[in-house]
């Protein structure tokens, strides 16, 4: 985490399970890297809380779209949705701790440190995921 470009704090992190690779579309199990913004925050009854990702955005269907055309990805397979950073299931840090990327695609922390993040972050906030 960064204020006024300067870091502050960090946490570990965890991806989707197919770590390797940028997301260019729904079901591949990666996390979409680049720049994105926050596009909500609420609470999420499975994992804690739910930083709500502007995946797609302009530069994510870009990146779908040249995917398709190198022949990467099949023209059927839609960009997919629904990505953000949160928790994992209680009782279950350990996963982070283990470095085991379980999600979907989404980043995933331990309880504790998304519930921290989530009182510092708001709509817009940008957030920069890299390989």
């Amino acid at each position: 985490m960064y204020y006024d470009l300067k870091p502050v704090k960090s946490y570990p992190v965890v991806f989707g399970s197919n770590s390797v690779g940028d997301k260019y579309g729904e079901g591949d199990k990666r996390t979409p890297e680049g720049i994105l913004k926050v596009r909500d925050l609420y609470p999420h009854p499975q994992w804690s809380k739910f930083i709500w990702l502007d995946y797609p955005n302009g530069q994510s269907w870009r990146k779908h779209f040249q995917a398709k055309i190198n022949g990467k990805l099949a023209w059927h397979i839609p960009i997919g949705g629904q990505v953000g950073i949160h928790g994992v299931p209680i009782g279950t840090d350990k996963m982070i701790s283990d470095r085991y990327n379980w999600t979907l695609g989404c980043p995933s922390l331990k309880n504790q440190d998304v519930d921290e993040l989530y009182q510092w972050v708001e709509k817009d906030t940008v957030v920069e995921i890299l390989p």
